[in-house]
């Protein structure tokens, strides 16, 4: 996943007449899986330059969760945890290198436990950079868009599972602030993050008595969701606010998920 990559340095360029930024350095893969221990607790990151100017790169990783909204959030480091290496470089025009990511924290942990590594890269001084700064003669400007990556690490024990149920479900009718919606919180009970973007969410009205109008469902698959593309990290849990769809009666609702 990419962080950092605004599209703000990059509109400036055209509106100046610049030249156009090209990423400076590239990452793969976006996402590792490790194990707590023995081989499979060890995985390589390829960190490559496909520019035709030098790129200087820092590795750092920390602990990673997500709030209630779905959205990232970047703990405290964990370099106790990991081993990186090489932690820093520079990667002149066409070099690749290949960056080890060793896990040596806890291995005897039964619950699944999310980081992110981040590659930033860092400015590399220029020569006429150095000599526009000491010259006199008119200004000039340059663009420096430097490049960010997030690559999610899952250090997962032996034998974990996610286990994603609906927690709760409510109404919300229409206001004068907001169309009606449909809350639905989702919460997993399991050891190991699931990826919703694989689901679909089914709601059912309900009449008077509490029995489910089945004829009358709606399925939605997870990218009609807002909020349900991100993955529910173990123990973790997600609101989602669902506009109504135009096809569910009005009442209450259940809603289930399905693969």
């Amino acid at each position: 996943m990419k962080r950092g990559l605004g599209c703000g340095p990059l509109l400036l360029a055209v509106l100046l007449g610049l030249p156009s930024a090209t990423p400076a350095y590239t990452v793969e893969p976006n996402l590792l899986k490790l194990g707590m221990s023995g081989g499979d607790s060890s995985a390589f990151v390829r960190v490559a330059n496909p520019a035709i100017n030098p790129a200087a790169v820092e590795i750092v990783i920390n602990e990673f969760g997500r709030d209630l909204e779905g959205r990232g959030v970047i703990g405290q480091q964990a370099d106790d945890d990991f081993i990186v290496y090489p932690a820093q470089m520079i990667l002149m025009p066409g070099d690749e290198a290949s960056v080890q990511v060793r896990w040596i924290g806890e291995a005897a942990s039964n619950v699944e436990r999310a980081f992110s590594l981040t590659t930033r890269e860092v400015p590399i001084p220029r020569k006429d950079q150095e000599q526009s700064e000491t010259s006199s003669e008119g200004v000039r400007l340059s663009v420096n868009v430097l490049m960010n990556y997030d690559v999610r690490v899952y250090v997962t024990p032996r034998g974990a599972r996610p286990r994603v149920t609906v927690e709760s479900v409510a109404v919300r009718p229409q206001s004068e602030a907001a169309p009606a919606q449909i809350e639905v919180t989702l919460a997993n009970e399991g050891t190991a993050h699931h990826a919703l973007r694989d689901m679909s969410l089914i709601l059912t009205p309900l009449d008077p008595k509490g029995a489910p109008l089945r004829q009358s469902s709606v399925r939605l698959e997870a990218r009609d969701v807002p909020g349900m593309s991100a993955a529910l990290l173990a123990g973790g849990r997600r609101r989602l606010l669902i506009p109504w769809p135009v096809d569910l009666p009005a009442g209450p609702v259940r809603a289930v998920l399905a693969e």
